[in-house]
């Protein structure tokens, strides 16, 4: 789950109300924790640790942590840029440092460690000079550098940088994950995130979070029928990597049946590629002699538009599928293009819808720029599914699944490496092979993006970020 400040400082405060720990106490769980998770990932023995400590209780946390290392053999400088500590708490585990090495500034470069405790979660406003200038500095440093709770300059709640940020290798929160992990600009600043556990309870949910999905044990008594018919119709000349990719991905997440419609064009590359799927070849701009009916009968889930091309032909075949299906559909990549100007069609279904669009054709559904939506993920998202009445899979890091009912679930699986032609494609396949083998529209989004990118999380241990491939990607469903 992911909370928000606001939860956050609820959480604290129940925590304490309840009688559990004092404010005081609080402050030690989380130093003592985050010093525990740092020296799990680290060797501290003898390292040279700077721990940048902020005025507030972020820096409170700091003073716990520089004492633990220090205790654990680690040779620990505690920096004050601010001054003293501010707050009670802070000052009194600013009094426990003991003979630990205290300056206002930064007095050496040479450290093997640096740790952020300058500011946390309170944070909403551009920082001044001084603090920009420490945090750039420390940036530059060739050093290991861990965040404690979030980078400083980094907004909690949006993840906006705040003129500038700390860049993490690590970052050890406390209770949840916060927003800014997992939105833009503020998740490339997190590095690797670790949440501690402080003995706080949550208190409520902003944005829930996808969980790998339990799949039943198949009959012994089953056929290819029970598993499902995908039907999809994807690719076209020059784009028949498209279908390929589609296909296979449909059939490796466990569709019975991947049947394609398919241009005849690239029907010989098609088969040789995917020779488990079905095929229906269609003439060059044969789509309106199709019996769309007839092929959705036969099937349980649909998917249009990757790789179909943004012409009259894909326009025609997606506004058919949107008036005639009354089985779950995917669009994806032109079939989204193609009704981006007639995009109500979809309040009008029958039937349940998912879009998969990364940030440009989001853009281009409502008329913005990508920029302007990736400023603002959630609410456009949110906005979109609940006036469509659709599902909208907002692709990109940290994928985001908008339901209907303004619900918001962020993926954490995934990495770079998948930013790569082809990828969309292998979501779509796996997004449809679900729906025909009976998953809900909500569940199936969810658990096609969990399994997308714990999938890509395995191929870019196998090949490398660089190097792997949306093949690489199906070969490890």
């Amino acid at each position: 789950m992911i909370l928000n400040a606001e939860l956050i400082r609820e959480s604290e405060e129940n925590a304490v109300k309840s009688g559990a720990f004092s404010l005081k106490e609080l402050m030690l769980n989380a130093g003592r924790a985050a010093a525990e998770i740092i020296m799990q990932k680290y060797s501290v023995l003898n390292k040279r640790i700077t721990v940048l400590c902020g005025s507030g209780n972020n820096g409170g946390d700091g003073f716990v942590i520089a004492k633990e290392l220090s205790e654990n053999g680690a040779a620990v400088s505690v920096v004050t840029p601010f001054g003293a500590p501010k707050t009670e708490n802070a000052a009194f585990y600013y009094g426990k440092l003991g003979t630990v090495n205290v300056s206002e500034r930064l007095e050496t470069e040479n450290c093997d460690i640096v740790i952020d405790a300058l500011f946390g979660i309170g944070l909403n406003r551009k920082l001044n000079e001084n603090a920009e200038e420490l945090i750039n500095k420390v940036n530059s440093l060739n050093a290991v550098k861990i965040a404690v709770d979030i980078p400083s300059g980094v907004e909690a709640d949006t993840g906006r940088v705040l003129g500038a940020a700390f860049c993490a290798d690590l970052t050890v929160t406390f209770i949840a994950l916060k927003p800014c992990f997992v939105l833009p600009e503020g998740s490339d600043y997190c590095g690797e995130v670790s949440v501690a556990d402080i003995g706080v309870k949550p208190v409520g949910s902003t944005f829930s979070t996808t969980q790998k999905p339990e799949f039943k044990k198949r009959r012994h008594n089953s056929h290819k029928g029970t598993y499902g018919t995908a039907l999809l119709f994807c690719g076209s000349y020059g784009y028949a990597g498209a279908a390929v990719l589609a296909a296979r991905a449909a059939l490796r997440s466990g569709a019975g049946i991947a049947k394609a419609v398919l241009s005849e064009s690239i029907y010989a590359p098609f088969t040789a590629a995917v020779p488990e799927a079905v095929c229906v070849p269609i003439k060059q701009n044969g789509t309106a002699d199709l019996n769309i009916k007839a092929l959705l009968n036969k099937a349980d889930a649909v998917l249009a538009g990757p790789g179909s091309g943004n012409n009259s032909e894909t326009e025609y075949l997606v506004k058919e599928l949107l008036k005639t299906a009354e089985i779950p559909i995917v669009i994806d990549a032109d079939g989204i293009n193609v009704i981006a100007n007639s995009i109500d069609i979809i309040k009008n279904t029958k039937a349940p819808v998912i879009l998969t669009p990364h940030p440009g054709e989001m853009a281009r559904l409502l008329g913005v720029t990508a920029k302007e939506v990736e400023a603002d993920r959630v609410s456009i998202a949110r906005g979109f599914a609940k006036e469509y009445g659709c599902i909208l899979v907002l692709k990109g890091a940290n994928t985001i699944i908008a339901l209907p009912n303004g619900e918001i679930t962020f993926n954490l699986t995934g990495n770079p490496g998948m930013a790569c032609g082809g990828s969309g494609d292998v979501l779509s396949g796996i997004t449809v092979s679900l729906l025909a083998q009976g998953f809900s529209p909500e569940s199936a989004a969810k658990y096609a993006v969990y399994l997308h990118g714990e999938a890509g999380d395995k191929a870019a241990l196998r090949r490398g970020e660089r190097a792997m491939l949306p093949t690489d990607i199906i070969e490890e469903l």
